[in-house]
């Protein structure tokens, strides 16, 4: 055999090594594979290894392939940083588990830049996004923007509008273009009583809800807060003219008509809520006689409905603007005789309210002299 035959031999070799293929599981690799694996009953397993495993390893060449055990996911390096997580599918999506709603939400109160729901999203594709809610009681939730990573993205929703009632919202998130939603829900709250929403910048005399224990389990109610007088933020918590009757009883005279507040209520009370709606420690009230055009403005340390007390000033009283001095002003107390509602009870005596007054024999009204009856009586606190 010449050198020339041992030569071509040796080529033909050569070249069906370059070009030659390996097939595990098949004898006939597909030509377009160097590699071909077949199975129906074994798959390719990659190396697995945890993050500080796969930062250890000594310059990876581009391309390099793992998966993750820590993150639950495969990864390639891209030189000179590994890469995201690769997902179960190009498709962006929410991750419904990690929605927060993030802030305080107050009756009648502007959502700032701290009202914002967050969430997760499964980014697999550098894509723009828009995600929205619908508008439930007034407000709403939006983000709009471009991803700039690959895997797990947190998205800040920010806020917008104003809660008109206290309740319970459920919000509905949209990831535009995907049909990936996610439901919120987020409670409205009120503030406690009327000088807390005066001090946060209501100045309209009207009616407002509140909720004197905040977060806890008793609902909000509505009353009537006055902005206007004495330096705002007065509740009303008793409106008596006798057209609409007298009281039945003084139980009466403490819970009633309380789903209607307002001054054209002619017989309201909440004066048994009066501890949960005052502002301080002490009682500081304002007694206003509409058909006489005064009002006596004052403090005292004492429950106007624990009574009796002996005849005098009442514990803690203290002036403030008192109109009617004439006959021993002392606010609120019981006396011997009679209730701080004598003479709206059962129509018995005289029109006369004992409100206000230290001398029983007087009927109850704290007036200049001569003495005058008055059938209409209001009482705020705050």
């Amino acid at each position: 055999m010449t050198k020339s035959t041992y030569f071509i031999i040796l080529l033909l070799f050569s070249m069906y090594y370059s070009f030659g293929q390996v097939g595990i599981g098949t004898t006939t690799p597909d030509p377009s594979s160097m590699l071909d694996l077949n199975s129906v009953t074994q798959g390719l397993l990659m190396p697995r290894m945890t993050e500080i495993q796969r930062n250890a390893i000594v310059s990876p060449a581009e391309g390099l392939f793992i998966y993750n055990t820590d993150r639950k996911c495969f990864q390639y390096y891209k030189g000179p940083f590994w890469s995201n997580c690769l997902r179960e599918s190009r498709t962006n999506s929410l991750d419904c588990s990690s929605v927060n709603a993030n802030g305080t939400y107050v009756f009648g109160t502007p959502l700032t830049n701290v009202n914002t729901i967050t969430i997760d999203v499964l980014v697999n594709s550098y894509d723009t996004y828009n995600i929205t809610t619908n508008t439930v009681n007034g407000y709403s939730f939006s983000a709009s923007g471009v991803f700039s990573s690959l895997g797990l993205n947190t998205i800040t929703l920010i806020g917008s509008g104003t809660p008109i009632a206290t309740q319970t919202d459920t919000f509905t998130i949209s990831f535009t273009g995907t049909g990936y939603t996610c439901n919120v829900d987020i409670d409205v709250t009120a503030l406690p009583n009327c000088l807390a929403y005066l001090n946060a910048g209501f100045t309209t005399d009207g009616i407002y809800p509140i909720d004197p224990d905040g977060v806890g389990g008793n609902p909000a109610y509505d009353c009537y807060c006055d902005m206007t007088n004495a330096g705002g933020g007065w509740t009303l918590v008793f409106n008596h003219n006798i057209v609409a009757g007298y009281w039945a009883n003084n139980t009466e005279a403490e819970n009633h008509n309380m789903g209607s507040p307002g001054l054209t209520t002619n017989k309201y009370s909440i004066l048994n809520r009066i501890d949960e709606i005052k502002n301080e420690a002490d009682y500081e009230f304002r007694l206003h006689y509409p058909s006489l055009g005064q009002t006596n403005h004052w403090s005292q340390t004492s429950d106007p409905r624990s009574g009796p007390y002996p005849f005098g000033v009442v514990p803690g009283y203290k002036a403030i603007n008192v109109q009617m001095t004439g006959q021993n002003w002392g606010g609120l107390e019981s006396s011997a005789c009679c209730t701080y509602l004598d003479g709206s009870i059962d129509g018995v005596g005289s029109f006369y309210y004992a409100i206000g007054s230290t001398q029983p024999a007087w009927g109850g009204l704290p007036i200049d002299r001569p003495r005058r009856s008055t059938n209409h009586v209001q009482l705020f606190i705050r």
